[in-house]
């Protein structure tokens, strides 16, 4: 072969890559992340979807997920903090125009994008890395990772079906540097980056989470006129191996607040939760629906001095908002669909478990994850007919005395077995998940893996095998009364 013919074969390569690279779907390159050379770390944009034949054949000209992962070498200024900082989060005539502010930063610059994060034009967006990875593995479409089963009755007396969640967070320029300290090493990632008193997330962090769920306006009627999105999800979500292609509607909002006024109340954290309510039919295109989502309200703290024994069963009729809480506000609008909030009326969401809290449950985030997400006692009680928790029974084990306990920022809730991942969840996961692919393909275990018992998140429920072990005998506490005085119950 002559020398020409040999150069002419190479640049002919090297044409050809560049224009495979020029016209590659939408999430194969890295039009914001940048090439290999300049980020180390590339990490994968999503871990399920179908054919890329089939993609581009079904979905002509549409794009596919693709993780926002150019997180800032930077820690961003104080004057970056966002405006509504400003307001009194803790004041009962303000928490609602609190917590609207922070969704209007939140939706500004998003709302035109259509959620893509590398779109945004006003607010710079990133998302966790390494949710691709495993059976809950984050879809194609939309970069949705599965999240939670949800029970039947749980969302309304309609709904007869069981269904399951799909989830995709947004982390601002203050918590994106913090995932850059994370997961930018030569080797593996950092988990003492959230670990106090010197790690955790900074102030000005805002951390938010759209939730999704394969039901639809049949089972749910406030799901009418929906905002939603393509999903390659599995059918059910006790099947860990099928998937399909299938319609999800945006049913739940979550936020998350670091700021430094809550540290007064033992956490540092405030958390905000939005339901959807298409009946009120605001918004007049599809992007325009997320309007729809209604606040729930917010928490600060556990209420750890409220001991009070009962929970709101489903099918839930109304929302029983309880008063006496000094740090969850609940939202007492018509224009909110009935909640069944957590136990003893603390924040929590449609898609969240009625016996938990946001607060509790995202203070277990640790690595490696030796805490449950809600510990066994929250599935130990009396059910009703249709098989849904009545009232539990073991709320005096010390167990949950210390799930509703406050903890600081930064604070790991099994310190002599984990290291704090500061509230994130998602960065629990997504550690745990690192570990697993590395073990997998290295081969052997490492010392840390035996420090606790692996659990997994149950959110929406437990599994049935598992609830028969629960049913346990020991001591059973009477439903406690609760005091007249309480006139909103």
């Amino acid at each position: 072969m002559n020398k020409h013919r040999m150069l002419w074969i190479v640049v002919s390569i090297f044409m050809i890559a560049i224009i495979a690279r020029c016209s590659a779907p939408d999430g194969q390159q890295g039009e914001h992340t940048g090439s290999t050379e300049e980020n180390k770390n590339t990490f994968p944009d999503f871990g399920a979807m179908i054919p890329i034949n089939q993609f581009i054949k079904q979905y002509p000209g549409q794009k596919v997920f693709k993780l926002s992962q150019d997180y800032p070498k930077t820690l961003a200024g104080e004057d970056k903090i966002p405006d509504f900082f400003k307001i009194p989060f803790d004041d009962k005539s303000r928490w609602k125009e609190w917590l609207m502010a922070a969704r209007d930063y939140c939706f500004d610059g998003m709302i035109e994008a259509n959620f893509v994060a590398q779109d945004n034009k006003k607010h710079n967006w990133y998302h966790m890395p390494w949710l691709h990875y495993g059976p809950l593995a984050s879809e194609g479409f939309n970069g949705l990772a599965k999240e939670a089963p949800i029970n039947p009755y749980q969302l309304s007396p309609q709904q007869k079906h069981p269904g399951q969640v799909y989830a995709l967070g947004f982390y601002n320029d203050f918590a994106g540097h913090i995932l850059y300290k994370m997961w930018d090493t030569a080797n593996d990632p950092d988990p003492f980056v959230t670990q106090g008193p010197k790690g955790g997330f900074p102030e000005g962090t805002v951390i938010f989470k759209l939730l999704y769920t394969d039901l639809d306006s049949t089972d749910v009627p406030y799901l009418k006129d929906s905002y939603e999105r393509n999903a390659y999800i599995t059918p059910t979500f006790a099947d860990s191996v099928n998937r399909v292609v299938k319609k999800v509607h945006l049913i739940q909002m979550d936020i998350m607040v670091r700021d430094k006024r809550a540290e007064k109340y033992g956490t540092g954290w405030i958390f905000g939760n939005f339901c959807y309510n298409g009946n009120l039919n605001n918004g007049k295109t599809m992007r325009e629906r997320v309007k729809n989502l209604v606040p729930v309200g917010i928490q600060f703290g556990n209420d750890p001095q409220y001991k009070t024994n009962w929970i709101n069963p489903y099918p839930v009729i109304k929302t029983m908002i309880n008063d006496t809480l000094k740090e969850t506000f609940i939202n007492a609008s018509a224009d909110l669909p009935p909640q069944h909030l957590g136990w003893g009326g603390r924040l929590d969401g449609p898609v969240d478990l009625n016996t938990a809290s946001c607060m509790s449950c995202h203070q277990t985030a640790e690595f490696p994850q030796v805490a449950a997400l809600v510990p066994d006692e929250a599935f130990i009680g009396d059910t009703l007919a249709n098989g849904a928790m009545g009232h539990l029974t073991q709320t005096n084990d010390p167990a949950w005395i210390k799930y509703y306990q406050n903890f600081r920022c930064g604070t790991a809730y099994n310190p002599k077995q984990a290291l704090s991942n500061d509230f994130s969840l998602q960065t629990s996961l997504a550690l745990g998940y690192y570990w697993d692919w590395k073990n997998k393909n290295i081969g052997g275990y490492y010392a840390n893996q035996f420090s606790g018992v692996e659990h997994v998140v149950r959110r929406g429920g437990v599994p049935f095998k598992r609830a028969r072990i629960l049913k346990k005998a020991g001591p059973r506490q009477k439903a406690n009364v609760l005091p007249e005085n309480q006139g909103n119950f």
